[in-house]
């Protein structure tokens, strides 16, 4: 599957950390056709700062990753603001990026149905994987819950570590677990650590 990535400048809010059901909502309101398209992934935004339970926009950004018969679906997204969890978020154009091979790869939530203690998502993990054709060594992060249609849906952070460049595409391309439309199951190369910044909730950061 050829994938890519299209990301929007944001600005806005703030919305709630666990934002992943009510920005799909967002999207699906302005574009129904998105509810359907199995090929289409959205990452949580990306802002700031945390505050309690909110993220700061600031400068952020939204990543959604899709085939390229999606990308006209989502050309029309800058045209009004979204209405996540109340608060007005606002696109700006977005920039196009193809997917990037990495040895490692990161997750920030993975979810798999039934999967509620370690050794039953790393099951998960295992049958996906090898679904795939990959071979990889996974690395379980932080238990997260998450609120999907008024419903706890438990998940964990995932690293997959000394994936070949063929096998990253893949996964980045179609994810592990379910979700993918409110944020589970998509997986970036990790970011580089600045020195003197510690990573935040929500993949912010802060000088240390």
């Amino acid at each position: 599957m050829t994938s890519l990535d299209l990301l929007y400048p944001v600005r806005g809010g703030p919305v709630p950390l666990d934002h992943g059901y009510a920005l799909f909502s967002a999207l699906c309101t302005r574009v129904p056709a998105l509810h359907e398209r199995l090929d289409l992934g959205v990452f949580t935004l990306r802002g700031e700062r945390a505050v309690g339970d909110l993220l700061h926009l600031g400068r952020g950004t939204l990543r959604l990753r899709c085939s390229p018969e999606v990308v006209p679906l989502l050309l029309s997204l800058p045209l009004t603001p979204l209405n996540v969890a109340g608060r007005e978020v606002v696109l700006g154009a977005p920039v196009l990026r193809a997917l990037e091979p990495a040895s490692s790869l990161f997750a920030r939530i993975v979810t798999f149905k039934h999967a509620l203690d370690a050794a039953s998502f790393l099951r998960g993990v295992s049958r996906s994987l090898e679904a795939l054709a990959c071979d990889a060594r996974p690395v379980l992060g932080r238990r997260r819950v998450v609120r999907i249609a008024g419903k706890r849906v438990v998940g964990y952070a995932l690293e997959l570590h000394g994936v070949s460049g063929e096998d990253s595409l893949r996964v980045q391309a179609q994810g592990l677990g379910g979700r993918r439309h409110m944020g589970c199951g998509l997986f970036l190369p990790p970011r580089p650590v600045v020195r003197g910044v510690v990573p935040l909730r929500g993949g912010l950061a802060r000088a240390a």
